[in-house]
C-alpha cells in the first residue's frame, strides 16, 4: 500500500511542477517557478516529518519528491552560467538552498 501511496504523489508531483514553472517562465526572465516549488516542497516535506502517519507520508514523500526539482535547478544554472549571467546565477542558487532550507525550519517551528 506505501507503495501505491508514493507512486499516487510522484503521479502528481511533476505536473504541477510544470505548470507552475511554465507560468511563471512566461512572465519573467528569472526561474521563480523552480525556486517556489522547491520552497513549497521543502515546507510540506518539513510538516509530514513531524508526523507518524506512514502511508501520508509515503504519498507526500512521493508528491514532494517528484514535485521539488533540484535538477531542473542544475539546468537553470547551468544556462544562467554559460549566458555569463552570474549575478541571476548567485541568486538563484542562494535563494533555492536557503529558502528551502528555512521553508524546512518554520514548518517544524509552525507544527
Amino acid at each position: 500500500m506505501r507503495l501505491a501511496f508514493f507512486i499516487i504523489g510522484s503521479g502528481i508531483g511533476p505536473p504541477l511542477r510544470y505548470l507552475v514553472d511554465k507560468y511563471f517562465r512566461s512572465r519573467t526572465n528569472f526561474p521563480f517557478g523552480i525556486l517556489i516549488v522547491n520552497v513549497v516542497g521543502s515546507f510540506i516535506l518539513g510538516y509530514i516529518s513531524t508526523k507518524d502517519a506512514v502511508n501520508s507520508s509515503f504519498l507526500v514523500m512521493g508528491f514532494c519528491g517528484a514535485l521539488t526539482s533540484w535538477s531542473a535547478l542544475a539546468i537553470d544554472l547551468d544556462f544562467q552560467y554559460l549566458k555569463k549571467q552570474f549575478s541571476t546565477y548567485t541568486l538563484l542558487l542562494v535563494l533555492n538552498i536557503f529558502i528551502s532550507l528555512f521553508a524546512v525550519k518554520l514548518s517544524l517551528k509552525i507544527f
